[in-house]
């Protein structure tokens, strides 16, 4: 063989060493790419899986406290008619007993 067509086999075995090189580079870069893909998408999921918990979380908690609350305010509001009540008086004359009874009589 001559040295022209040995150097041009050297350059062949060259380039195929460095295509070689270049290609497991690039499926390393790649695998490394995929696996942060994978990494980031599984954080996500469970980013949303525990927004979702929280978000449940502050709903039934802002309903506990909506019912506690119109539960103290009916309570409170009970109460004042109770007091209310038991501070009415009704003066019965003979003219408002004759409109109770009128209204009695009126519904039969």
């Amino acid at each position: 063989m001559s040295n022209t067509q040995e150097e041009y086999l050297h350059s062949l075995k060259r380039i195929k060493e460095v295509e070689d090189k270049v290609q497991v580079e690039i499926e390393t870069h790649r695998k490394s790419i995929e696996d942060k893909i994978n990494s980031l998408q599984k954080e996500m999921e469970h980013a949303i899986a525990a927004s979702k918990l929280e978000g449940e979380t502050l709903v039934d908690k802002s309903i506990e406290e909506s019912r506690f609350n119109a539960s103290k305010e009916a309570n409170k509001i009970m109460e004042e008619a109770e007091k209310k009540s038991q501070t009415i008086s009704i003066q019965l004359d003979q003219q408002t007993i004759k409109k109770i009874i009128d209204i009695f009589l009126s519904g039969m």
